[in-house]
């Protein structure tokens, strides 16, 4: 209810690997993500809602979604579009950590409790050109049950007509639901997959429930992989799922088909 929000701020430090990327990067990271992107805008459909609003999530924790959908919206950015990234994992917030800025401002959840009642108060600028963000705000006692109202689907439907793209930030759906509480708002959903790490059988499940709910999976991300080592996995566990992406240190590459 309004009001009723932990002030508290997430304080831990970004690894090296959540950080944003740079000129100094890795040139087949960079790369990864400039295919994504260009992937992304082959896959989208001219409809009546406005410009075009991509939600990542994932099967479990620590997968790197937050990192993606970061450095997927700078990408973005970079091709002269106006890029909003929305953090909606009012659970465990990083955008604010990502772009190194503090967590004290209002932020979603203070939208969506209307503690704040116009969205543009909570719009930040980052120090990239073309890209701004709202941060989680404070973290809520009912993030599912703020996600699950009309407010959200009435905000995005405001600022996908004012951004090119946007960018949400959802906790896992193999964890809570929140993600696809507002898949008819979402043209399309990322869904983040950590080499190594991720559960082949969770990812598949909750896919799975993603589909049968009517989310749209647009692609895969698979994180922290070496193709030529976990080629046969990947095959095995996700042959049936159309698109796939890869992130990696070394090299990048887009599913065989």
């Amino acid at each position: 209810m309004k009001g009723e929000i932990d002030m508290s701020t997430n304080s831990r430090s970004l690894t090296s690997s959540e950080r944003i990327l740079d000129d100094n990067s890795p040139f087949a990271v960079r790369e990864a993500f400039n295919l994504i992107r260009t992937n992304l805008m082959y896959t989208r459909k001219d409809d009546q809602k406005g410009n075009p609003v991509y939600a990542i999530t994932s099967a479990g924790e620590a997968t790197g979604k937050s990192t993606i959908i970061a450095n997927l919206a700078l990408s973005y950015s970079k091709t002269n579009k106006k890029v909003l990234v929305i953090d909606a994992d009012m659970r465990c917030p990083v955008q604010n950590l990502i772009f190194e800025l503090d967590n004290d401002h209002v932020g979603l959840s203070e939208i969506l409790s209307s503690i704040v009642d116009d969205p543009s108060e909570a719009i930040r600028e980052t120090k990239f050109e073309n890209l701004d963000i709202i941060t989680s705000g404070a973290i809520p006692p009912n993030p599912s049950e703020l996600l699950l109202g009309t407010r959200f689907s009435d905000i995005l439907y405001k600022l996908r007509h004012i951004y090119d793209v946007i960018f949400v930030d959802f906790p896992p759906t193999g964890i809570v639901t929140d993600a696809i509480t507002q898949f008819e708002s979402i043209t399309g959903y990322i869904f983040a997959v950590r080499s190594n790490h991720s559960d082949s059988k969770k990812v598949c499940a909750t896919i799975e429930t993603m589909e049968h709910v009517g989310a749209k999976i647009v692609g895969i991300v698979l994180n922290d992989a070496n193709i030529k080592t976990h080629k046969s996995y990947y095959r095995s566990s996700y042959s049936h799922y159309d698109s796939h992406y890869n992130t990696d240190n070394k090299k990048s590459s887009k599913k065989e088909k």
